[in-house]
């Protein structure tokens, strides 16, 4: 008797080390811009105070102790202690899911065998069929040579013979189908057997926990693990009421996971963190030191380059001494641009719960989810750059929406009702300016840009210098019957040495302001069938010597 009393403790402290292994599916998903926090949660009931190890297994391979969270939640006193991570190394053959290829082919192969095994039987009735019909043929000929046989039965028996070997014909046909079908789901599982085998072990993630309990009781553990192989992307669309009163501004998540496990009606939430980003502040380390060169060092004489126009900044004109150029700047280091790289909109980092329970197969594919919507009142426009492009372009302006994040960058899908226009990167505006979104041409208004009676002269009567004289023009044509609102931008001709003196013609358009440095601005008003004209002439002077540059596309000979 005391010999089975001390066995039954000896079994009930073996059994209480033994981990308990619990079920813990899928149940929430955190997306970051280059990384996601999947979440378990799994229920037990305790059967005994003290500590008790829990154990999930089948979790994906690499986990480390840093990849993990973990909460419990029970009776009154319950601790959370130790948390170890390990490795179950397994030949890919042990796994359920070779198992499972394997139960597919043979399922697959007894098919093909049903199929063949009927193809066989087809073809020896209709061997049988063809033969009985020869034979009845020569024995119907040699009764009609002795006495008349009875149509009726000769039309019934061919009749029948005739539609039975149609039938088999027609399952032949059909059988042939299902067996292409067939060879390429075998093409398929035999690729996968290939990748599979290619693997060769797998070594999913096991993970205990230890718990602490002073009573029996159900609890709920939460585990959460970080992958890498999963992250969401952000997508907006713009949608322009027909009326063009409202504008509804969306923003998706596009969200692809290859973390080898499907997620099957769970709760999404996105956010803009980066939780693997680096929290160290700069500080000053030194003081900085000014240094002194007794002799400067010699310059470095070259031809001078023709400078590069870029549209979106102001023409400078400059005069620079002949054949003398200064020592180039060093070249910046090339920086790899990185598509997964996503900006804070601002601020503290945000977090939205799509609604419902989702899916999410582990495809690497992108699926689109709705995070946010917000409706705005915009001022419509027309913009134009002729310079640029003799076209008039309608422009959304609107103040941010408040509560939808902004990501600079991202594409903007356009809709017009129900057509798509196009899409294009957001752009955030400096501050002060008004959000921009394009909605593509419009046709009613006619832009063009012209370039007339350029002149280069010597002007002075003591000190010659050089002129050019630039007569440029901008024309509006509205083809339409509506009153329009155009905003007309174009480039500031400024100097960069003091050598250089630009002015404006009397007769140039005046009305016009300097929205952004370096960029003239005006705001006209097109009635129907009206034409506009801005004239832009403008005289430029400089030394007779030395090189002038920042005016090639101007005045090709400017030099």
């Amino acid at each position: 008797m005391r010999s089975l009393l001390i066995l039954s403790v000896f079994s009930a402290a073996l059994a209480a080390q033994q981990p308990i292994v619990i079920e813990a599916p899928i149940t929430r998903v955190r997306l970051h811009p280059d990384e996601a926090w999947v979440t378990r949660v799994g229920k037990v009931r305790l059967p005994s105070q003290g500590t008790h190890k829990l154990q999930l297994e089948a979790l994906p391979p690499g986990l480390r102790v840093e990849d993990l969270q973990a909460t419990a939640r029970g009776p009154a006193g319950l601790r959370l202690g130790d948390l170890s991570v390990a490795s179950d190394v397994r030949v890919v053959t042990e796994t359920a899911e070779w198992k499972k290829l394997e139960s597919e082919r043979d399922v697959l192969r007894e098919k093909r065998d049903a199929l063949e095994a009927q193809g066989e039987a087809a073809q020896q009735e209709l061997a049988f069929l063809k033969g009985l019909q020869a034979a009845h043929d020569k024995e119907l000929s040699s009764r009609m040579i002795y006495t008349t046989p009875n149509p009726v039965s000769i039309l019934e028996l061919g009749k029948s013979l005739q539609n039975r070997m149609t039938e088999l014909l027609t399952a032949e046909r059909k059988r042939k189908r299902e067996l292409e079908k067939l060879a390429q789901e075998e093409a398929r599982v035999k690729a996968e057997f290939q990748k599979r085998s290619s693997e060769r072990r797998t070594a999913p993630s096991r993970v205990t926990l230890e718990l602490t309990t002073a009573q029996e009781g159900s609890i709920e553990v939460e585990l959460s693990y970080r992958t890498h192989a999963a992250r969401w992307r952000p997508l907006y669309e713009a949608r322009l009421a027909e009326n063009r009163k409202k504008l509804d501004l969306v923003l998706y998540a596009s969200v692809t996971q290859n973390t080898g496990e499907n997620w099957n009606g769970v709760r999404l939430e996105i956010s803009n963190a980066r939780p693997s980003r680096s929290l160290a502040v700069p500080v000053y380390s030194a003081g900085q030191s000014v240094d002194w060169m007794k002799q400067p060092p010699p310059p470095v004489y070259a031809e001078a380059p023709a400078p590069m126009m870029r549209a979106d900044k102001s023409m400078q004109v400059q005069v620079m001494a002949e054949n003398f150029m200064a020592p180039a700047p060093p070249a910046e280091e090339a920086v790899e641009a990185s598509a997964s790289v996503i900006e804070e909109a601002s601020g503290l980092a945000a977090t939205f719960l799509v609604d419902g329970g989702k899916e999410v197969p582990s495809d690497n594919e992108p699926h689109r989810f709705k995070v946010q919507a917000k409706d705005v009142e915009p001022t419509l426009t027309l913009f134009v750059t002729p310079r640029l492009d003799p076209t008039a372009y309608l422009l959304a302006r609107f103040t941010a929406p408040g509560g939808l994040p902004l990501f600079p960058g991202s594409p903007v899908v356009r809709y017009a009702g129900n057509q798509r226009l196009g899409e294009a990167p957001l752009t955030i505006p400096a501050a002060g300016q008004s959000f921009a979104l394009g909605f593509g041409p419009h046709k009613a208004v006619r832009v063009t840009f012209r370039r007339v009676e350029p002149k280069f002269e010597q002007v002075g009567s003591f000190s010659k210098e050089r002129q050019w004289l630039l007569r440029e023009q901008i024309e509006l044509d509205n083809d339409g019957a509506e009153v329009l609102d155009v905003e007309v931008q174009d480039r500031i001709l400024k100097p960069v040495s003091d050598q250089v003196k630009i002015n404006l013609l009397p007769e140039f358009t005046t009305g016009w302001t300097e929205p952004i440095p370096g960029v003239r601005s005006w705001k006209l008003k097109l009635a129907p069938k009206e034409q506009k004209r801005l004239e832009l002439p403008i005289t430029i002077r400089a030394p007779k010597e030395g090189i002038v540059t920042g005016m090639e596309a101007l005045f090709p000979k400017a030099s």
